[in-house]
């Protein structure tokens, strides 16, 4: 399945979601607006100050339903980053030198508000469903040293796309009804992501079989007994799919309109 078609089914899918949650409260398009206008401001803009700690720009718009129901959508772009420590390996006869890490991601919500002490503002504890699209991209260089055989070196493009939905719990607080912060303190999600390389040349396959394994290395630290098969596309690219789980968390500063 390629990008795009997935892209299409995760936008259904949270079409739906959408759908679900307003028909719980209405029955009619009449009187989801007049409950909106309950809303005392309906629109929050935020951003999510713990992710510029990751180099990563991350905000995020609300729009209230219906009074304790809320939709919205984040927008994130990294701008800079490198490797994290957790994903090197010792030992391996790969070396890895891996440039700045750049992307974006796209997340779609939906929340509702459990207990609320004034329905008409965005407030309160709340849980909620979620979507992700993310895509990163790097440049690697690798050193690779066979057994018994010459060191061979090569420079990759690699791309990495993730397809994810999860559920959330978190409280925001609003602060002369204007202000808000919101604390992300739960976010596991389920993804599925597909993982690219475009080398400068055809690599070989004892290569990417031990890059296999030097990927199933890192995987296996999560605590996820998957196998991870990087398999050849033609001459000079190689792509695997994995499943993985992973969190969403942060505190945001918002202005209510």
């Amino acid at each position: 399945m390629n990008t795009i078609n997935k892209i299409i089914i995760l936008s259904i899918l949270f079409f739906f979601i959408i759908e679900g949650v307003k028909s719980q409260d209405t029955t009619g398009v009449e009187k989801t607006k007049l409950q909106r206008k309950d809303i005392t401001y309906p629109n929050i803009i935020k951003i999510n100050t713990l992710a510029l700690a990751f180099n990563n720009i991350s905000l995020i718009y609300e729009g209230g339903i219906m009074p304790r129901i809320s939709a919205g959508i984040g927008i994130g772009y990294k701008y800079a980053g490198l490797e994290p420590k957790l994903f090197r390996v010792n030992d391996s006869r790969i070396g890895a030198d891996i440039g700045q890490i750049k992307g974006f991601s796209i997340t779609p919500e939906v929340r509702y508000y459990i207990k609320t002490c004034n329905p008409s503002l965005l407030e309160g504890f709340y849980a909620g469903l979620y979507l992700r699209y993310t895509r990163y991209s790097s440049e690697v260089k690798f050193g690779y040293e066979p057994v018994d055989k010459p060191v061979e070196f090569y420079t990759s493009d690699v791309a990495l796309n993730e397809y994810g939905v999860g559920i959330q719990l978190g409280y925001q607080l609003m602060i002369k009804e204007r202000f808000s912060i919101d604390f992300l303190f739960f976010g596991p999600r389920f993804s599925s992501y597909h993982l690219g390389y475009e080398f400068d040349q055809a690599p070989s396959q004892e290569f990417l079989d031990d890059l296999s394994e030097h990927f199933n290395e890192i995987v296996d630290r999560f605590g996820f007994d998957y196998d991870v098969d990087i398999k050849p596309e033609g001459n000079s690219k190689a792509s695997t799919t994995f499943s993985f789980a992973n969190t969403r968390f942060g505190i945001s500063f918002g202005y209510a309109f």
